[in-house]
């Protein structure tokens, strides 16, 4: 697997890999005006703009596009994770463990005084286990912002290893 940074070609993949996963994989967790909310809450020029602002990659494997993820600084203690998904076709590769592990190592490195990684996932049922799987623990509500709505999530955080550090 290759991680680059997102390319304004993405756009339309990241798009569409988010939409397909809404649709598909959180039907069964989501009501369908939520799922409706979240499938427009980002068009392709909402990526090229996100990626011009934080850090964003792509994870690629022979020329194929698989994942992409997003993660930005919300204080000198905190990193946020707002978007990691994987290409359905993908799923139950380790793609997501693989993009967790890069993005840790990329946080340490560049933002040392990052403490955490947090993520809020408004499909619990669906993401919980995955999260927990690498490092992160439940810690609370918190709220999803949506341009017509906000919508209940499960915060939870993940604690980062300063260089060096083992555990």
């Amino acid at each position: 697997m290759i991680t680059r940074p997102f390319e304004p070609e993405d756009a339309e993949f990241c798009f569409k890999t988010r939409a397909e996963a809404y649709i598909v994989k959180f039907r069964d967790e989501l009501e369908p005006e939520i799922i409706a909310e979240c499938v427009n809450a980002f068009m392709p020029d909402d990526y090229v703009q996100m990626a011009g602002k934080q850090p964003f990659f792509i994870v690629t494997e022979e020329d194929e596009r698989m994942a992409f993820f997003t993660f930005k600084q919300l204080n000198i203690r905190s990193a946020e994770l707002p978007l990691l998904f994987v290409k359905l076709t993908q799923l139950k590769r380790g793609i997501g463990k693989y993009c967790i592990q890069f993005m840790d190592e990329w946080i340490v490195a560049h933002w040392p005084e990052a403490q955490e990684l947090i993520v809020d996932t408004i499909i619990p049922k669906y993401n919980s286990g995955f999260y927990e799987s690498v490092g992160f623990v439940q810690k609370g509500e918190a709220f999803c912002h949506f341009p017509n709505r906000k919508v209940r999530a499960l915060r939870m955080i993940k604690p980062l290893n300063a260089a060096g550090e083992s555990g």
